[in-house]
């Protein structure tokens, strides 16, 4: 009995070894942008994230000096869109959420930007001075419907 409990270790031993399990994990897609200042500058201004409920998060990565007769208002676009909706104004120098009920659901390719207004904001309901930081939400982390799994 010895020998065939022997004979039956060593012949699993030398045969092909059994290849582990392979475990696919899904990650959920992400919604993120990067505002940048316009023209040649690549440095990041802010840093826009979505979290799982829908909330946008805007993060300075850099500090925006204003003057006290100054404001930066916060506008958002969809591609589709012929104007920018405000977002209100905001302190360039602090994080901001924007919840959910606000914000609404973020479109492929909508636009972000801050622009520079008078203290109390555009009196037109539309950009009217100069873009400081603008940037375009992209979703990464998406399966594509004709990528296979394994």
């Amino acid at each position: 009995i010895v020998v065939v409990v022997l004979a039956i270790f060593l012949a699993r031993a030398w045969s092909r070894p059994e290849i582990p399990p392979v475990q696919i994990v899904r990650v959920a897609p992400t919604q993120a942008a990067i505002l940048l200042a316009p023209g040649d500058s690549s440095t990041p201004g802010w840093l826009m994230t979505v979290d799982t409920l829908g909330n946008v998060r805007l993060d300075p990565k850099v500090r925006t000096d204003i003057q006290p007769d100054e404001a930066v208002q916060l506008w958002t676009r969809t591609p589709n869109d012929q104007v920018n909706r405000s977002l209100g104004l905001i302190d360039p120098n602090r994080p901001v959420t924007i919840p959910v009920a606000i914000m609404g659901t973020l479109q492929p390719d909508q636009i972000f930007e801050m622009t520079l207004e008078q203290k109390d904001g555009s009196a037109s309901g539309r950009p009217e001075g100069p873009v400081l930081f603008i940037g375009r939400v992209v979703t990464f982390g998406a399966q594509s419907s004709n990528t296979p799994l394994a």
